[in-house]
């Protein structure tokens, strides 16, 4: 039958080997369709039976058929290769995975060690900073130590008799009875020293604490006194009144506000007291009569057991 319809055959061969060379997926999808009306044409003609001839043609179409695939699907693998090569071409880094991984590779390591570099650096700072501050704090303890040693070491060594109280190397005795100035001079004397001599600040401050704490109306002598000349004041010991450290009470607020110490306010008013105003504030020595009845502070320097 198909020798009754060569038309239909060469058209059929015609179409799919055209169809098979195209790359496109598009043409592609055309051969597809042709091979579909090539195979409803194909079952819509009846075949006599004639085994040899019939092969012989089935054989042929078959071979054309694997024949134009291969070439096909050789076309398709060329094509593809050029790409590839094109590509390898203009980037041929692209094409060597491996060269691409081992890239990585230094670079991740130079990285990492170059963090690791850092890391360490910034680790030995620290390390120095604290080893630093490690050995001030401990120089600054080790001082401490020394001088909570030296004190206690002092506060061992030295001693004060009975009734006095210890101040920066030297013993003070606050005393319960009155005396006159001359008489206060010698009952220190007879106890070890000799009415106080105030030579800072600091002394000053710690004594008008202790008297404005007695809760008393007396006042007390300290060793001071102007009798051989008037207004020269000088210590028991001869020293002249340092002009740098006095604390005369100015009598601010008091009814003899416009007199202050030491104002002479009576003849006769040759030696100094400390009195009830020390309590509110560190100028309060005034001048008094000498004979006038006080209680006393004594000084005496501490002994080394």
């Amino acid at each position: 039958m198909l020798r009754k319809h060569p038309e239909v055959v060469r058209k059929m061969l015609q179409s799919l080997f055209h169809v098979r060379r195209r790359k496109s997926s598009g043409k592609c999808e055309r051969g597809v369709e042709a091979v579909r009306m090539a195979e409803m044409i194909y079952s819509n003609v009846t075949f006599t039976p004639h085994p040899n001839r019939d092969a012989g043609l089935r054989s042929n179409v078959n071979e054309a058929m694997e024949h134009e695939e291969d070439v096909t699907y050789s076309e398709v693998r060329t094509g593809a290769g050029q790409q590839a090569n094109a590509q390898k071409e203009s980037n041929p880094s692209s094409g060597n995975p491996s060269a691409k991984v081992g890239s990585k590779v230094v670079t991740t390591e130079k990285e990492s060690a170059r963090v690791t570099f850092v890391s360490l650096v910034c680790l030995c700072v620290i390390l120095l900073v604290l080893s630093i501050t490690l050995g001030v704090l401990y120089a600054e303890e080790a001082r401490s130590r020394a001088a909570v040693a030296q004190m206690m070491e002092n506060l061992t060594a030295i001693r004060c008799a009975s009734g006095w109280e210890f101040y920066n190397g030297s013993c003070y005795h606050f005393s319960e009875d009155i005396l006159n100035w001359e008489q206060s001079q010698y009952a220190c004397i007879r106890e070890g020293g000799h009415l106080v001599i105030i030579e800072s600040q600091q002394e000053q401050n710690f004594i008008r604490l202790k008297v404005g704490n007695m809760n008393d109306q007396n006042n007390y002598w300290i060793g001071m006194t102007d009798m051989k000349e008037e207004g020269v004041w000088v210590w028991m010991d001869n020293t002249p009144l340092n002009k740098s450290i006095k604390y005369w009470d100015l009598n601010n607020g008091t009814h003899v506000s416009a007199f202050p110490e030491p104002n002479d306010w009576k003849p006769g008013e040759d030696c100094a007291q400390m009195g009830q105003r020390c309590s509110g504030q560190i100028s309060c020595w005034l001048d008094n009569a000498c004979d006038k009845p006080s209680k006393r502070i004594c000084e005496s320097r501490a002994v080394r057991s």
